[in-house]
C-alpha cells in the first residue's frame, strides 16, 4: 500500500458513516408529520404516539452526529500524538486508514501534513549531512538516545555508536571532563536550563580531539520534558589555534615584561600613537608626553641633520623597514638620552597602509660606555706611542752602545792577539815548547773573544735592523750560500739537494743570515760522515689556520738529544763540546729573532746519530711557481778528505 497515495482505495465510493441515520431520521420525521396532519383531534392517544415517534426520529440523527464527532476528535488526537513520535509517516497513514472520518477531509489533511513534513525532513537531512554540526538527543534520564549521521565518527573512536547510546556524557570512558567539570552540566540540566559551547576532550587510541556541544530541553505535545536535544561540533582546529595563540601571547607578554625595548606604533601620517599598557615604565615620562601625537622630526628636529631626517622620511614614504636609527634627545633636567629605534610598515586586512610599528631602546648607557672606551683607547694609544718612542730610542741607544762597545773591545782584543803572535814569532828560538803552547792558547782565546763579540753585535743588529720584504728566489739564494760556506776538513764531500723554483717573499739579507747559520750547522755536523748529505726544501703549509711557507734544512749528521731541543735557540747554549764543534752558540738565537720578525716560528727535531732537521715558517704572500718541486743537486768538495 502506498503511504503517499492521495485517495486510498477503501475510501473511494463509501458513504459517510453518519449520513444514513440522518437521512432515515429526516424521512421518518416527515412521514410522522404527515400522519399527524391527517389524524383527527378526537384521538389523543394516537396523536401522542405520533408526536413521540416524531421526536425520536429527530433525536436519533442528532445522537449519531454527536457520536461521530467524538470519534473524529479522538482520531485527530491520536494523529497528533503519533506525529510527536519518531515516524510521522505512520501517523499520516493511520489518518488515511481511519474509516470514521470524512475521506475527502482526512485525505486532504494527511496530504497537507505529508507535504509539509516531507519538505521539512528533506531540508533537515540536507542540513544534517552538509553541516559541520551534528544532532543529538537524550531521554528523560539524560542518556544519549539518538545521534545524527556524523555524531558517532566525531564522538566515538572508530565510529561505534554502541559505546555512546544509553549512556550519559559523563559515563563515556573516552570523554574527559570539561574545565568546569561535569557537575556544572548536571546542575544546569537539573534546572532544565539550556547550555552553550560546552567543550571537552575525546581521547581515542591513536588521536585526540576537542568537541563542543550545546543543548536545550525538549518537550512533547503536552509540554512534558522528554529529555535534552542539541548540536555538537569538532572544534579541534579552533582549540589548537587558540592554544597556539595563547602560547604566543604568553611568550610575547614574557618578552615585553623582560625586554629592555618598548613597542611603538604610528598612524598613516607617522604620528606616534599612545604607548600600550606596561610600556610607560621603559620610557622616560617627559619623553612619552612630548612625542605622543607628533612625528619624530617635529618632536626632535635637532636630533639629526636635515639630510638624515630626509633620508629617514624617504624610507617611510617608500614603506621600507629601517633598523637602528640612533639619535640623541633631551630627557629633561639637563639630561640627554640616546635612543635607537627600528620599525616595519603595517597594513590592514585590505592591505592599506596604516602606519609603522617597531621597537625602541634606550642606549644611553652603551653610548656612555663607548665614549669612555674611546677616551681610554685614545689615552692608551698615546701611552703606546710614547712607550714605543721610548723603546725605539732605547733600542737606538743600545745599538749605539753595542757598536761603541764592539769598537772599544775589538781593538784591545786584536792587540792581545797580535802581540801574542808577534812574541811567538820573535822569540820562537828562545821559547820552549810549553811557552809556545801558552802563546797558542792566548791567541785562541783572543780569537774566541773576538768571535763572541761579533756574534753579540750580529744579535743586536738582528733585532734592530728593518725587515722590508720582497719577492725572493730562494733556490738561487741557497745555492749562493752553499758556495760561500767556509771549507772544512771532512771525511767526504758534502752533497747538497736543493729544491728548484722556490719562490717566496722575505728580506734577502736577513734570510741569507738564517741560511748561513742553518746550512753552516749542516755542513759542520756532517763532516765526519762518510756519505754526508743535506737538503733544503720549501712547501706550502698552515700554521694556526693561516697559510705559511715552511722552509726545511735537513742533514744526516750527528744530530742531538731531542729532549734538549728547546735549548738550541737560547743565546750561548750549546749541545756539543766547543772542542769538537767550534761555534759561538748564538747563531740559532739570531735565526729565531729574524724568523719571528718575519711573523714565523722556528723549531728543530733530531734522531741522535741519524741527523737533524731545522724548520722555520714565513707568512705566505705569493703562490708557488711550480706545482711539483724539482730537486737540483749541488756537489761541493769542501776539503780533501781527512
Amino acid at each position: 500500500m502506498d503511504p503517499w497515495a492521495e485517495d486510498p482505495p477503501h475510501h473511494q465510493g463509501e458513504p459517510l458513516p453518519w449520513l444514513l441515520p440522518l437521512c432515515a431520521g429526516v424521512l421518518g420525521a416527515a412521514a410522522l408529520a404527515a400522519l399527524l396532519w391527517h389524524l383527527p383531534a378526537e384521538q389523543p392517544l394516537a396523536v401522542a404516539a405520533a408526536v413521540s415517534a416524531l421526536a425520536l426520529a429527530l433525536l436519533l440523527p442528532v445522537l449519531a452526529m454527536w457520536r461521530q464527532r467524538r470519534r473524529v476528535r479522538s482520531s485527530l488526537h491520536q494523529f497528533s500524538d503519533q506525529l510527536g513520535g519518531e515516524n510521522w509517516r505512520d501517523a499520516v497513514q493511520h489518518l488515511r486508514d481511519d474509516g470514521f472520518g470524512a475521506p475527502s477531509a482526512f485525505d486532504a489533511l494527511a496530504s497537507g501534513v505529508e507535504s509539509v513534513l516531507g519538505e521539512s525532513e528533506r531540508r533537515w537531512q540536507a542540513l544534517a549531512e552538509l553541516s559541520a554540526d551534528w544532532y543529538w538527543e537524550t531521554d528523560a534520564r539524560h542518556r544519549i538516545s539518538w545521534l545524527s549521521g556524523l555524531a558517532p565518527q566525531a564522538m566515538a573512536p572508530g565510529g561505534d555508536d554502541a559505546a555512546l547510546l544509553g549512556r550519559r556524557f559523563d559515563q563515556i570512558a573516552h570523554f574527559r571532563a570539561p574545565a568546569q567539570g561535569w557537575g556544572a552540566l548536571h546542575e544546569r540540566v537539573a534546572r532544565l536550563e539550556a547550555f552553550r559551547d560546552l567543550e571537552f576532550q575525546v581521547h581515542g587510541p591513536h588521536s585526540m580531539c576537542w568537541l563542543s556541544i550545546s543543548g536545550r530541553p525538549r518537550h512533547d505535545a503536552h509540554g512534558a520534558v522528554l529529555g535534552y536535544e542539541g548540536v555538537g561540533r569538532d572544534v579541534t582546529e579552533r582549540r589548537q589555534a587558540h592554544e597556539q595563540l595563547l602560547a604566543s601571547e604568553q611568550r610575547w607578554s614574557t618578552m615585553t615584561r623582560l625586554a629592555a625595548d618598548w613597542y611603538w606604533q604610528t598612524d598613516a601620517e607617522h604620528r606616534l600613537l599612545p604607548l600600550g599598557a606596561g610600556q610607560h615604565h621603559r620610557v622616560d615620562a617627559a619623553l612619552a608626553d612630548r612625542i605622543e601625537g607628533r612625528t619624530r622630526w617635529d618632536a626632535h628636529g635637532d636630533a639629526l641633520t636635515p639630510q638624515q631626517w630626509a633620508d629617514h622620511r624617504a624610507d617611510l614614504d617608500a614603506r621600507r623597514p629601517f633598523r637602528s636609527l640612533q639619535f640623541e634627545i633631551e630627557g629633561g633636567e639637563g639630561r640627554y638620552l640616546w635612543i635607537s629605534i627600528s620599525g616595519l610598515p603595517r597594513f590592514d586586512a585590505a592591505q592599506r597602509f596604516i602606519g609603522y610599528h617597531g621597537v625602541g631602546r634606550d642606549i644611553t648607557t652603551r653610548k656612555q660606555a663607548e665614549a669612555l672606551l674611546l677616551r681610554h683607547n685614545e689615552a692608551l694609544q698615546r701611552a703606546v706611542a710614547e712607550r714605543t718612542q721610548d723603546l725605539q730610542q732605547m733600542n737606538l741607544d743600545l745599538d749605539a752602545f753595542a757598536r761603541q762597545l764592539a769598537h772599544e773591545l775589538r781593538t784591545p782584543i786584536g792587540q792581545v792577539q797580535g802581540l801574542a803572535q808577534m812574541l811567538g814569532e820573535r822569540a820562537a828560538a828562545r821559547l820552549i815548547a810549553e811557552d809556545h803552547e801558552l802563546l797558542d792558547l792566548q791567541v785562541q782565546a783572543a780569537a774566541r773573544m773576538r768571535e763572541t763579540l761579533d756574534a753579540l753585535l750580529a744579535l743586536a743588529r738582528s733585532t734592530l735592523q728593518p725587515m722590508p720584504v720582497q719577492p725572493l728566489d730562494l733556490s738561487a739564494l741557497v745555492q749562493e750560500v752553499a758556495d760561500e760556506l767556509p771549507a772544512l776538513s771532512r771525511a767526504a764531500p758534502l752533497r747538497w739537494d736543493i729544491q728548484c723554483d722556490m719562490q717566496l717573499d722575505a728580506n734577502p739579507a736577513a734570510l741569507k743570515i738564517v741560511l748561513i747559520n742553518l746550512m753552516g750547522n749542516a755542513a759542520k755536523f756532517t763532516r765526519d760522515n762518510p756519505r754526508p748529505r743535506a737538503r733544503v726544501g720549501l712547501r706550502s703549509d698552515a700554521d694556526e689556520g693561516k697559510p705559511v711557507w715552511r722552509v726545511s734544512v735537513q742533514d744526516n749528521g750527528v744530530g742531538f738529544d731531542p729532549a734538549r731541543a728547546e735549548q738550541l735557540f737560547r743565546p750561548f747554549s750549546r749541545l756539543h763540546a766547543r772542542d769538537a764543534y767550534a761555534g759561538s752558540g748564538i747563531g740559532l738565537s739570531i735565526v729565531q729573532r729574524i724568523v719571528e720578525r718575519h711573523g714565523g716560528t722556528a723549531r728543530a727535531s733530531s734522531v741522535p746519530g741519524q741527523g737533524a732537521c731545522f724548520e722555520f715558517t714565513l707568512a705566505r704572500v705569493v703562490l708557488p711557481q711550480t706545482a711539483t718541486p724539482v730537486a737540483a743537486t749541488l756537489e761541493r768538495r769542501d776539503a780533501t778528505p781527512a
